[in-house]
């Protein structure tokens, strides 16, 4: 069990190995990759997850509004697929997985240049009841959860990217 002197020393070890929140302030004042990400226009992305997705990602990146004149434009091609993990002897599913995955490019408007791209993957499982609705609605609860992580995860790479190169 941790005591509570290591809690507090805790903040001393992270400030120590350079931890930065995205959303923190530099010690100048600033934030870290906001201004930055506030300027990447996010393509439509195609079917009801990718809207999911985009929606996910425009609260992340830019959660103020998109830019008049954005910097960057962030392109992802998803790809989805549900599959049955548990099949009982009557050939009937009761536990399913969903995975998402996402391959991303961000692309410099000035020269319509990539100037970073990435994939993500994730995957979430869900039970399937003899309920149709219920099977229904864990499966879009999965594929929520799914979007908001890969969401996530796009929007670390894109802060990670931002701090190394400062814009």
């Amino acid at each position: 069990m941790i005591d509570r002197r290591s809690l507090l020393l805790l903040p001393l070890g992270l400030a120590a190995c350079g931890f930065e929140p995205v959303y923190g302030r530099r010690t100048g004042g600033g934030p870290v990759a906001v201004p930055e990400m506030a300027q990447i226009s996010i393509s439509p992305i195609a079917d009801r997850a990718g809207q999911l997705l985009r929606n996910e990602l425009r609260d992340r990146l830019v959660p103020t509004g998109v830019s008049r004149e954005p910097r960057w434009r962030l392109d992802v091609a998803l790809n989805e697929t549900t599959s049955d993990l548990v099949i009982l002897r009557d050939a009937t599913a009761t536990f399913a997985k969903y995975v998402g995955d996402a391959k991303w490019v961000l692309v410099d408007l000035s020269n319509d240049a990539p100037v970073t791209k990435g994939r993500n993957r994730r995957i979430a499982s869900y039970s399937i009841s003899s309920s149709e609705f219920a099977s229904l609605q864990a499966e879009e609860d999965a594929r929520r959860r799914v979007m908001t992580a890969i969401a996530e995860d796009i929007m670390l790479r894109l802060g990670l990217y931002f701090q190394r190169t400062d814009g």
